[in-house]
C-alpha cells in the first residue's frame, strides 16, 4: 500500500510539474502597449505616457543592436535614451496638418511589474480640427502587437484601439 500511495504521489508531483512548465511555456500569448496623450492647453504641447512590456521592449532594443544589459540599468545612458526616443517617435506619431508631433523623454518608470512607462512630450504646437494617431509601436517585431491609446482633450477623452493592420486612425474636435 506504502508502495502504491508513493508511486501516486510522484506521479502527481510529475503531472503538476508538466502543468506549470506547460503554463510557463504559453505565458505570452500577446503582446500589447498602452499609450496615453493629453493636450495641455496652458502650455499648447502634447504630454503622453507610453506603457511596454518591457521584455518585449528589450527584446526590439537587443536585435537593432541598441542594448546589451537590461533596461534598468542602461537607461542612464544618454545615446540609448535618443535611441529610444527615435524608436517611439517611429512607432507612435500624432500628425495635425500634414506635421508630425516630435516627442521628447522626460523619464521612464521600470516597474516590478514587468511592465516600462516612458514619459513623452511635446514643443508647443497649434492644435487642428482634425489629429491623425499612428500607433504601431512594437508591430514590426510583433505582429499580433494590440496597442491602445486613450486621448484626453479639455476633460473629453477618447479610446481607440491599433491592430498590425489598422494601426492609423484620426479624430476630429470639436474646439
Amino acid at each position: 500500500m506504502l508502495i502504491f500511495a508513493m508511486h501516486m504521489i510522484k506521479r502527481f508531483f510529475i503531472i503538476s510539474f508538466l502543468v506549470v512548465l506547460g503554463n510557463f511555456s504559453f505565458a505570452h500569448n500577446y503582446y500589447f502597449s498602452f499609450a496615453e496623450v493629453e493636450y495641455n492647453d496652458f502650455c499648447g504641447c502634447f504630454e503622453s505616457s507610453i506603457t511596454v512590456t518591457t521584455h518585449d521592449f528589450e527584446q526590439v532594443l537587443r536585435k537593432k543592436n541598441l542594448l546589451n544589459k537590461n533596461l534598468e540599468t542602461s537607461l542612464k545612458d544618454s545615446k540609448l535614451n535618443k535611441n529610444i526616443v527615435t524608436l517611439i517617435n517611429e512607432g507612435f506619431q500624432i500628425t495635425l496638418q500634414n506635421r508630425n508631433v516630435e516627442f521628447h523623454l522626460e523619464g521612464n518608470e521600470i516597474e516590478l511589474n514587468g511592465l516600462t512607462t516612458f514619459y513623452l512630450s511635446s514643443n508647443p504646437i497649434d492644435l487642428s480640427e482634425e489629429i491623425l494617431f499612428t500607433y504601431s509601436l512594437l508591430m514590426n517585431e510583433f505582429p499580433e502587437e494590440q496597442n491602445k491609446l486613450t486621448f484626453i482633450f479639455r476633460s473629453q477623452k477618447t479610446t481607440i484601439n491599433f491592430i498590425s493592420n489598422q494601426y492609423t486612425h484620426s479624430i476630429k474636435l470639436e474646439k
